[in-house]
């Protein structure tokens, strides 16, 4: 058997194979709610309705997805782009105002459209003489008043005039000038004459209305003219007020605080209401904040191109050099502008020009006129005189200075300006015509002389012009001061490039190799800085040009370079202790706080490279400490230096730089929670020796309160180490041997150099209290005793006043050891009084901590246990083993790592099935949709397509029945010869032709 031809089509609604088919039947039963069914729990305040809700959310589900599908496929198709079609709104010839005149003319048709679409035609017409009343208006009159409605339309006697068919015209004439024709028409001429005469009437009464409307604005301009002088006769004789004045007095008044009670009320109710109107000022919207990344992309941009531009320079390479970076200090009095010379290098200034100079005439207006007067003042002859001088002198005097060629040693130079006669051995009777030109070549002659060859400015040339015959134009202030300004610019410009040359072989780098260790620093460091500053910078240069957020492979690299800052900043640190400051030149300090803000930013760019640094550091600070500490107990330097357990002023200045660059609030912190430990472990195991040790101790304590000042948290050793401190200084001997609260002062009373901390303080002289200092020297001097006592009274004040509103009413127990120690100095002992500025430091602290204990301490109560009569809530959750670890039943036997495994497969699968499922839906619709859109559209152009066959097929039997007629369904037409042809029937026939 054959294949089949012809096959049956599938419908438009049919959906393609392998989508799914929703069933027509009845609902599924799985689908049912179950609201018919009684309720399980009866719930308080809820309310059942009897009526059966909804038999079916799954249905509503899937309408509601449906619409979500179809919105979503219907927006796929737009662009969300509007063509603009307002008229001229792309048209740059267009002005606003032909737009706007365009745009309401178009809308004006349009709405009278609009009007005419709903104009719909009456069955009845009301006539009266033949024609309709509505066609009858009263513009037909021609006399008629109302002149301005309907002008331009053509009226009827005009229409009569010109289409009435003049006097063979049978019907009966209407008076268009207001009356009925009695009986017999008139004739055209006559009708066309009475009409030229109303209309050069009406063009009369019209000029005249003209004019008498221009003689009024002339009365009305006259009549304000007259009030308006009225007016200033009027307002001369008033005064005003002096608002100006009334406004300085108020404002005087008010900052004296002069202002009567009425003014200060309204001053205050107008600053009031100035709030209240105040309206923000709407600003320019600025640039967005460039990210961090982008600004140290430019920052790096900026070092590159000022390295490339330094070694260019030193190079001698000054293409596209500004020289913006040179100030104008270092090229200001370098250079000076050259003197005027005289017009020819060769020329020699004598007193005869000196004399010409000085007799200078000029010319003045006068009663007698404009004359001529000479320096003095004398009148020495009239404008236009000749001056004791031929025609020849004022000649000269017109022309530019001339030089004869004769008085040059050397030869002109081509392209130089000169006069020149013109073929002066043919002029008659040796009458010279002078003229300027240019030398353009210049000729050696058999005697030894020079020729030269002469362009004209009119465009004549001349060959071997003799030099008698040629002298040079003098150059002009014009032309000299161009010159100077060109030598100047030039020998500016080579300055310049001499001077940044220099520059750049002393200048610092802007770019650098990050050093991986500090002895490749310090070589950078010795290579190109001499002081204390340029070392900062070029750390600063080696951070920008190799940051982090340029290029993440440089975190590395960068990492090594923060241990690096790290042991420099420490290292700057000891120097400070060892040497202090180091003048201007160094500026240690200064070194720190660029140290300090380098590693902030670098901390900022990699926090998690910054965090290893420092954990890794800190490791070493701590096994560095344990070694001090097993060494101290067997060392016993009696040099010049003794040993100290404590860390150096490197590490405690480090330490202290720590909490700067990372957060010390947090609760806990991988960096600042070791440190504080780290420290608190110093201050209570260090064992103090010297007064460098306790110095050290103080030091560390105060860091300690500063690391858990902000977060208000309680620090026992620093606490307890303060008021050891503080029982060194104790009136009674029995008072310092007492336990001390920490491990690192309990052999410090024994030691002989403490035990005269007491009697250094007393002997303090200064008015003002002595501070704490890092460096080395200090420890020589005579305040030092008095400095520690002040210094550790100042730190417990701050902490007691931090912890003040925080502990809750146990700052007894928290500040016990401070207490016992500040009543044990007794500043006014009769043995060894302290100073006056002492007491009043200890005064202070002792205020700060009765403040502090002043409330008593609430009792602690015991907290009540829950009665028996409590009763909990009934659950209605299901009673579940462990409701976080659920299982199935199938995975029973299964180890955990099955089990697990096999659920997440399942879940897998689930989610699987329905992303499938919801596609399949999804298509279903979409394709439903576009099938509906489809056959609409198609519905659409069908019908168009029908009704142009109709209309076609209509015409085409018109013309049908127009030809079997002979044309006798024609209608209209203003001849009469070709209705007599339709008549007859036959048109369309040719003579002597068939049809």
């Amino acid at each position: 058997m054959g294949k089949r031809k012809t096959r049956s089509k599938r419908s438009a609604s049919s959906l393609p194979k392998g989508l799914p088919v929703r069933n027509v039947g009845g609902s599924n039963p799985f689908e049912v709610s179950a609201a018919h069914k009684r309720p399980k729990f009866q719930v308080h305040n809820r309310v059942t309705s009897k009526q059966p809700q909804a038999p079916s959310k799954l249905a509503q589900a899937l309408q509601k997805r449906k619409h979500q599908v179809q919105s979503a496929y219907k927006a796929s198709k737009k662009a969300n782009v509007f063509a603009d079609n307002r008229i001229g709104e792309y048209d740059d010839t267009m002005t606003a105002e032909q737009q706007n005149l365009a745009r309401l003319v178009r809308e004006r048709s349009r709405q009278s459209k609009k009007h005419a679409k709903y104009s719909l035609e009456d069955d009845d017409i009301l006539t009266h003489r033949g024609k309709a009343v509505d066609q009858i208006q009263h513009h037909n009159i021609v006399l008629s008043d109302d002149e301005d409605e309907d002008a331009g339309n053509l009226d009827a006697a005009d229409t009569a005039l010109h289409f009435g068919g003049g006097e063979n015209s049978t019907k009966e004439k209407f008076d268009y000038y207001g009356n009925q024709a009695e009986g017999t028409a008139e004739r055209m001429a006559q009708l066309y004459e009475k009409r030229k005469m109303d209309l050069d009437d009406l063009i009369l009464r019209r000029k005249i209305l003209k004019a008498e409307k221009m003689q009024s604005k002339e009365h009305q301009a006259e009549r304000f003219a007259a009030l308006d002088e009225s007016f200033d006769q009027i307002a001369a004789q008033l005064q005003f007020r002096d608002k100006e004045k009334e406004i300085r007095q108020h404002l005087a008044s008010k900052r004296e605080g002069t202002l009567s009670p009425e003014d200060a009320e309204m001053a205050d109710w107008d600053k009031e209401m100035k709030e209240y109107l105040h309206v923000q000022r709407k600003v320019k919207a600025s640039d967005r904040t460039k990210t961090p990344e982008e600004i140290a992309k430019e920052e790096a941009e900026r070092l590159h191109k000022l390295e490339t531009r330094r070694l260019a320079r030193m190079n001698g390479d000054f293409e596209d050099d500004d020289f913006s970076d040179l100030s104008d200090n270092e090229t200001k009095g370098k250079r000076k502008r050259r003197k005027k010379d005289n017009a020819n290098p060769e020329e020699l200034s004598d007193s005869d020009d000196d004399e010409t100079d000085d007799e200078k005439v000029t010319t003045r207006f006068t009663a007698d006129g404009l004359v001529r007067v000479n320096k003095d003042g004398i009148v020495v002859g009239k404008a236009g005189e000749e001056i004791d001088g031929s025609d020849e002198d004022d000649e000269e005097d017109d022309t530019p200075k001339e030089t004869p060629a004769l008085d040059l040693p050397a030869p002109l130079e081509v392209r130089t300006r000169v006069n020149a006669s013109y073929r002066a051995k043919e002029q008659y009777d040796g009458n010279e015509s002078w003229f300027t030109g240019i030398v353009e070549a210049v000729h050696n002659d058999s005697k030894g002389g020079f020729k030269y060859d002469v362009r004209y400015d009119d465009g004549d040339f001349e060959e071997e012009v003799e030099p008698q015959f040629i002298r040079v134009l003098a150059r002009s202030a014009e032309e000299l001061e161009k010159e100077d300004e060109a030598t100047a610019k030039d020998s500016d410009i080579k300055f310049k490039r001499q001077l940044a040359k220099e520059k750049a072989r002393s200048q610092i780098p802007f770019v650098f190799e990050v050093p991986t260790t500090l002895e490749a620093l310090h070589d950078i460091i010795a290579t190109h800085a001499t002081t204390g500053k340029e070392a900062s910078l070029i750390m600063s240069r080696i951070h920008k040009a190799n940051s982090v957020r340029l290029d993440r492979r440089n975190s590395e690299k960068m990492q090594n370079f923060y241990d690096v800052l790290i042991r420099r900043f420490i290292a700057v640190g000891d120097a400070i202790h060892k040497s202090g400051d180091g003048g201007a030149e160094l500026g240690r300090y200064a070194q720190l706080d660029a140290l300090v803000k380098l590693m902030y930013d670098m901390a900022q760019d990699a926090p998690e490279s910054a965090a290893a640094v420092w954990s890794r550091r800190l490791g070493f600070f701590e096994n560095a400490h344990a070694k001090r500490l097993r060494d101290s107990e067997f060392v016993r330097d009696d040099g010049e230096e003794a040993f100290s357990a404590w860390p150096s002023t490197g590490v405690f200045l480090a330490l202290r730089a720590l909490c700067h660059i990372f957060p010390a609030t947090d609760l806990r912190h991988q960096i600042v929670t070791p440190a504080v430990l780290l420290l608190g472990q110093i201050v209570s195991h260090t064992p103090v020796a010297t007064t460098h040790d306790l110095a050290m101790g103080i030091l560390h304590a105060g860091l300690l309160i500063e690391y858990t000042r902000e977060a208000k948290r309680v620090s026992p050793e620093a606490h307890g180490f303060l008021a050891g401190v503080i029982r060194l200084f104790a009136a009674k001997e029995e008072e310092r041997r007492l336990r001390q609260p920490v491990p690192s002062l309990e052999h410090a009373a024994e030691e002989s150099h403490f035990t005269h901390l007491r009697i250094g303080a007393s002997r303090y002289t200064g008015e003002d209290l002595p501070q704490l200092s890092l460096e080395k020297q200090f420890l020589d001097d005579d305040s030092t005793p008095a400095a520690l006592l002040n210094t550790a009274l100042q730190l417990a004040q701050v902490s007691v006043q931090n912890l003040n509103a925080s502990l809750f009413s146990a700052g007894t127990e928290a500040f016990f050891e401070l207490t016992a120690s500040i009543l044990a100095i007794d500043p006014k002992a009769k043995k060894c009084p302290l100073p006056s500025v002492i007491q009043k430091a200890v005064a202070s602290s002792a205020s700060s901590l009765s403040l502090c204990l002043s409330s008593a301490r609430s009792p602690l109560k015991r907290r009540q246990g829950s009665s028996i009569q409590e009763k909990a809530i009934k659950t209605l959750a299901p009673r579940l083993e462990d409701p976080e670890r659920y299982s199935m039943s199938k995975d029973k036997g299964k180890s955990a790592t099955q089990a697990a495994a096999d659920r997440v497969r399942r879940e897998y699968k689930r989610e699987h099935k329905a992303v499938a499922r919801e596609l399949r839906m999804d298509a279903t619709m979409v394709e439903n949709e576009r099938r509906h859109e489809k056959q609409a559209k198609d519905s659409t152009e069908r019908a168009k397509r029908h009704k142009a066959f109709a209309w076609m097929e209509n015409e085409q039997a018109t013309m049908n029945q127009q030809v079997r007629q002979g044309g006798g369904l024609l209608q209209g037409g203003g001849m009469g010869a070709a209705k007599a042809k339709a008549a007859s029937g036959k048109l369309g026939i040719k003579k002597g032709g068939k049809f």
